[in-house]
């Protein structure tokens, strides 16, 4: 009988390991379903600020464009145009053709001599709703 019973109490111990019971099941389950909200809400939140840095990118892309517009007024001073051009027509002067969902102006902040030399800075701001201002600036020289 002593073999018989060193049999019984293996079988209990393997019973007692082997499988899940439905109350295991049941609490995996509820804490599966409270951590799937929080979990899909952090993945909407990382999809929306994507669509932001993407904004980002085309206001940069957009500011670089505007500024070297000016510039290229700026050197072109065979054609009447130039520092004062710049000066003159630039300052508050919208952004052409800015990408959906934002928009530009150019501005000139300061305008100062030093040594004899006339400079301006000009600066392309770009904004949108859902983005930071995006801001370019150069210095010009009236080195007529």
């Amino acid at each position: 009988m002593g073999a018989d019973h060193k049999l019984l109490k293996k079988r209990q111990i393997v019973q007692k390991e082997g499988g899940s019971t439905l109350l295991e099941i049941v609490i995996l389950v509820l804490v599966v379903s409270i951590a799937i909200f929080p979990l899909s809400r952090l993945a909407v939140k990382n999809l929306k600020s994507f669509g932001g840095f993407a904004t980002i990118g085309k206001a940069i892309f957009h500011a670089e464009a505007a500024m070297e517009e000016v510039i290229a007024d700026y050197a072109a001073t065979g054609t009447g145009r130039g520092y004062d051009w710049v000066r003159s027509y630039w300052s508050g002067q919208s952004t052409s053709d800015p990408p959906p969902g934002v928009t530009g102006i150019v501005s000139i902040s300061q305008e100062f001599s030093l040594d004899s030399v006339d400079y301006v800075i000009v600066q392309v701001t770009v904004s949108g709703t859902d983005i930071p201002d995006v801001s370019l600036s150069t210095w010009l020289t009236n080195n007529n």
